[in-house]
């Protein structure tokens, strides 16, 4: 049976069966086999039934497109768009099509092949589900203006869309229009009061404040433990921190201890294989170690540290200077080390000692080119990924001119702030524990001590509260360290307009605030976590 295209294009709306029109029905069989395998992670089974439909029908767009979706996660990035290409070639106004053209491209750090193909994704988008995909998409490019346009799209073909409303509500929140988000997740909660994504998004903010009476709804919702596990987790971890704000210690404290042992049951951490890499890392760097031959790297900044350190505020301040483009938390440092490790069959850091220097040149040049979109327009940009602190001699010697800045605040401080967020879940495993997070502070204590002795010129230690208690003094002596001249913008950082992406988002864009320990209020209750905190 001879296999048609299926009729594509603006104005449709295609369905899963829509889009298999054409096929022979044996082939779409296999091909809604291969969907279901590749959904439950069954790479084989889906390579298997691809293979199947692609014997009846190779050319069909479909087949084509899925065919590419189990080639991206085989991490076959270049077959992958060969596929997508012949797909296109048929159906050129395919949205879906399009929006996998720009992941891709974006898998190859091709930032403006990736952005033409969600525009013309977001040009063909007709219905709201597609919109949502398409501001998804700008979203985890890093386009966050468009993405909330897209979103906007969705809502006005679908105004009661709860995930359109959230994915509007954390764009407008990462653009710094926190009223506007704030505003956006309470007309959410008005329609549907147990939505935990929109309680915990409205929260997670933290610079809004629940009045009692949605302080009570919360505790309401909260309290009937009748949600999935992971929404009881958004809800609790939500709950804890509003009863923190509004005074409650006590019952701040068992609420977020119930969110934590939730958190800790989905995270896996190992505390002491994790402390043997830190003894390695440490090990390989003592002594002579190989850098690149070539002087690359002052025009990046590293800002490195703990979770909750205050890494967003001194990237902030920063990228409040006219020659610094505040990128936030980036892959590529890495992703550069992960693809060296790969390339060399040996775990980082066991190939320390046999990188050459024309090695570590390779691999700064190619951090740089996955880089260099953030200085398309200032010379400098910041690299905020703050579990970098391990990676740092490895940036040493790859870019020897780039500049880490690895700030500290009050262990306690710290890690009761680090306890009190839920983190993305590929992230943070140790923060969910009080054991874990004691650990994991002596760990990067002990790196960033060792790198700041070991290359003073490049690694710095920056004090929070020393930066707190004279933010122009300590501005000064950062920008030094970085080679830049002193610029009063840098001391007005929260009028600095720019995307940030992380918990503290909402914070930064506010004036420096002297009163942020929030420990003291705890008493004995955290005894435990600073008795871990000050063991030796």
């Amino acid at each position: 049976m001879k296999s048609q295209t299926p009729p594509r294009g603006k104005g449709k709306l295609p369905t899963t069966e829509s889009r298999l029109l054409g096929l022979p029905s044996v082939a779409a069989q296999q091909l809604r086999t291969a969907m279901r395998a590749l959904e439950a992670g069954n790479l084989g089974a889906a390579e298997l039934a691809l293979f199947a439909a692609g014997v009846l029908a190779p050319a069909h767009p479909e087949v084509l497109r899925w065919s590419a979706q189990l080639l991206l996660r085989q991490g076959r990035i270049a077959a992958a768009e060969e596929q997508v290409g012949l797909a296109l070639a048929q159906c050129p106004a395919d949205p879906e099509l399009l929006l996998m053209r720009a992941a891709l491209a974006w898998q190859r750090d091709d930032h403006a092949a990736a952005r033409a193909a969600i525009d013309a994704a977001a040009a063909c988008a007709a219905d709201a589900g597609t919109h949502l995909r398409v501001a998804a998409e700008y979203d985890r490019q890093g386009y966050f203006e468009q993405a909330l346009a897209a979103a906007d799209h969705a809502l006005a073909l679908a105004p009661h869309s709860i995930t359109a409303q959230l994915q509007r509500g954390r764009c407008l929140h990462t653009l710094g229009r926190s009223a506007e988000a704030s505003a956006t997740f309470r007309a959410l909660l008005a329609r549907k009061p147990d939505s935990a994504a929109a309680w915990f998004s409205l929260v997670d903010q933290k610079t809004a404040r629940l009045d009692a009476r949605e302080l009570q709804v919360l505790a309401q919702t909260e309290s009937r433990g009748t949600a999935s596990e992971d929404d009881q987790c958004l809800l609790s971890f939500a709950l804890g921190n509003a009863l923190e704000g509004a005074g409650q210690p006590a019952a701040a404290f068992a609420v977020l201890q119930r969110a934590n042992r939730i958190a800790r049951r989905q995270r896996r951490w190992d505390a002491a294989v994790f402390s043997r890499e830190v003894d390695a890392v440490i090990e390989r760097f003592t002594g002579t170690v190989a850098r690149s031959a070539v002087d690359t790297g002052v025009e990046v900044i590293f800002v490195v540290g703990l979770p909750r350190s205050g890494t967003t505020l001194i990237e902030q301040v920063l990228a409040a200077h006219p020659q610094v483009e505040g990128a936030s938390e980036l892959p590529y440092l890495q992703r550069t080390v992960s693809a060296h490790s790969q390339a060399c069959g040996q775990a980082f850091p066991d190939w320390i000692g046999s990188a050459t220097p024309a090695a570590w040149q390779a691999l700064g040049e190619d951090y740089l080119r996955q880089s260099a979109r953030w200085r398309a327009h200032k010379p400098i940009s910041t690299d905020k990924m703050p579990a970098n602190w391990l990676l740092a001699g490895a940036a040493l010697s790859m870019l020897p001119n780039c500049r880490i800045v690895c700030t500290r605040r009050d262990p306690l401080e710290t890690a009761w702030s680090c306890y009190k967020q839920l983190f993305a879940r590929d992230a943070a495993g140790f923060a969910y524990d009080f054991e874990d997070l004691a650990a994991y502070s002596r760990d990067c204590d002990r790196v960033s001590r060792f790198f700041a002795q070991r290359d003073p010129d490049r690694f710095r230690i920056l004090d929070y509260e020393a930066f707190v208690a004279d933010p122009e003094q300590q501005t000064r002596q950062l920008l030094a360290f970085c080679g830049l001249p002193f610029d009063a913008h840098c001391l007005r950082f929260h009028e600095a307009e720019r995307a940030v992406r992380s918990a503290s988002a909402g914070q930064v864009r506010q004036p420096l605030r002297r009163d942020t320990a929030r420990t003291a209020a705890y008493g004995a209750l955290l005894d435990p976590l600073r008795n871990l905190l000050s063991a030796s």
